[in-house]
């Protein structure tokens, strides 16, 4: 069986280097592809640094797709005359700065001189761009108008003629006008109004209703503790709640009183039960003989050695793995 030895590693989460290492550790992390190293060493062991050492993810490759973040320094910048030309040449920020400056924004743009565009189709009504063209076309097109008062007002009173025809129009002539009004205020006994008293014992009083048949309400919500009238729906669903889904042969104190054996101090013959066991959270430190537990679970000397100082004699160890953890 071969021997495995593995780094310390992290196969999800977050990129980046492990918090501590030890001087010399190696730790991979899957997120991002990288080998770190500590570097260094602080007087007990630990490392000062922790850099990359290897793995796609903390450096350049020369062939293949690779996604490079932050920005990068060349140690030799392009002169101003090595302007990009191919389409995998890399482009100097003051070749795109001055191209930039030639062109208008999108949003909001000045421009300057005689900017043109194309003449819009007449009539169109839209945010297309009208040109000068385009406005003389449309103010051409209104011609000189017609509207003289020897036209309209021949009996020259200051008023439009059409607007003194309508001052004599009959009421047979008008349309659109409604076809009733709201009455005066005015007042009935209930006797004049028919079929109003008997509609009204057909009705139940507000103060102490006595209601016949089957009168139904609205459900109150379920915890309600108000005068509201309850349903039958409420109080099945308070008996419901109270019960709590129990099953058919728990839903009632009988039930109940027959699961606990009858016995009225349940609690405290539980608690005497209970007194004889070990306690969970003192991790089997309360064993009466844990030297005699030791021997009848089949546990040798070092079931008592420290992890950090274990001593193996005589035998033999096949196929070790040493595991580094995670980060």
């Amino acid at each position: 069986m071969a021997n495995t030895i593995q780094l310390k590693r992290r196969v999800s989460g977050v990129a980046g280097a492990p918090a501590a290492l030890k001087s010399g550790e190696l730790a991979h992390n899957e997120v991002d592809n990288t080998v770190y190293v500590g570097k260094g060493d602080d007087g007990s062991g630990n490392a000062t640094s922790i850099v990359p050492v290897a793995g796609s993810g903390g450096f350049l490759a020369l062939v293949g797709t690779q996604n490079v973040g932050g920005a990068k320094t060349f140690s030799v910048v392009p002169k101003s005359g090595q302007d990009a030309s191919g389409g995998t040449d890399l482009v100097r920020k003051s070749q795109v700065d001055s191209l930039l400056l030639a062109k208008a924004p999108l949003a909001s743009p000045t421009f300057t001189g005689s900017p043109a565009a194309p003449t819009a189709v007449a009539g169109t009504n839209s945010t297309q761009i009208a040109t000068t063209a385009f406005v003389n076309d449309a103010i051409a097109g209104f011609g000189a108008g017609d509207m003289a008062k020897s036209t309209y007002d021949t009996d020259n009173d200051g008023k439009v003629d059409a607007a003194e025809i309508a001052d004599a129009v009959p009421w047979s002539g008008i349309t659109g006008k409604p076809t009733s009004f709201t009455p005066s205020s005015h007042s009935h006994s209930i006797a004049q109004v028919t079929g109003l008293q008997t509609a009204l014992d057909a009705k139940a009083p507000l103060a102490s209703p006595a209601l016949t048949g089957s009168p139904t309400a609205p459900t109150a919500t379920a915890g309600t503790n108000t005068t509201q009238i309850a349903t039958t729906a409420f109080v099945a669903a308070a008996i419901g709640a109270l019960i709590d889904a129990a099953p058919g042969a728990m839903d009632t104190l009988n039930e109940l009183a027959a699961a606990l054996g009858d016995d009225p101090n349940f609690a405290t013959t539980v608690t005497n039960a209970l007194a004889g066991k070990l306690s969970a959270a003192s991790n089997l430190s309360d064993l009466p003989n844990k030297a005699t537990s030791r021997s009848n679970l089949g546990l040798g000397s070092m079931a008592t050695q420290a992890s950090s100082n274990v001593a193996i004699t005589g035998g033999s160890i096949n196929g070790i793995t040493l595991d580094g953890g995670t980060f």
